[in-house]
């Protein structure tokens, strides 16, 4: 599971971003108070940690500073009410990874945190295993292939990255978006019926080889999931 640190002390901000994060599949941990979420990563791993900047107790700058000192790879992304090139530059150079300037749009903030969490895994993957295995069902990554019982699956690279994506957790809810993700790579948009339209796709390609095939199940109002 990606887990996502959000520090910001106003409630307002804080408790509809923890919402919006947790609907999308990721574990979201929010603090008020920058000293505790200080504290708590001196003792436990982030994905990907979101900081207000201005601060009463530490300021976003310095819990950067403080974090990166035993976390140095940690991805940041700064949140701001102002659009002030000069905290900009400033939390750039320090290391953050991107900058939001409240107030911010639920569909693009949920792409950025995608696009780092994407360029920090591409940056950081020394390894990716050919095939993928769930059950009956068998995708080689490297020549997009997909196997029904060793029987092949004429699957398009959208429909098999799709797949794919659905495959690396199986029995987890995939939201649309996340499926999005995973299809489109050059953070394109494209509405939630274009991946429902996929998705259809593939389950008709799979029953077309095996009539029983039902691997892929919509959980309504969240997304997809494979059976495992």
């Amino acid at each position: 599971m990606t887990t996502i640190i959000i520090v910001d002390d106003d409630e307002e901000i804080l408790a509809p971003l923890e919402q919006m994060l947790s609907a999308e599949g990721y574990v979201v941990k929010a603090f008020s108070s920058s000293l505790k979420a200080e504290a708590y990563l001196k003792g436990n791993l982030a994905d990907l940690a979101i900081f207000d900047i201005k601060m009463p107790e530490l300021d976003g700058f310095s819990l950067l500073r403080s974090v990166r000192s035993h976390l140095p790879n940690l991805p940041i992304v700064f949140l701001s009410s102002k659009a002030d090139e000069q905290d900009q530059i400033i939390g750039f150079t320090l290391g953050a990874d991107d900058y939001i300037t409240k107030p911010f749009s639920k569909h693009l903030l949920l792409m950025r945190v995608s696009a780092v969490l994407r360029r920090h895994r591409s940056d950081h993957v020394l390894e990716v295993l050919e095939l993928v295995t769930v059950g009956s069902l068998t995708i080689d990554q490297d020549r997009h292939l997909v196997t029904w019982n060793a029987t092949p699956v004429d699957l398009t690279v959208t429909e098999c990255l799709l797949l794919l994506a659905l495959s690396q957790r199986p029995g987890s809810v995939k939201s649309r978006n996340q499926l999005m993700d995973a299809a489109y790579r050059e953070a394109i948009y494209v509405s939630d019926r274009t991946i429902d339209s996929h998705v259809r796709n593939i389950r008709q390609k799979l029953k077309a080889v095996d009539p029983t095939c039902d691997i892929i199940t919509t959980v309504h109002g969240l997304g997809y999931k494979l059976k495992t």
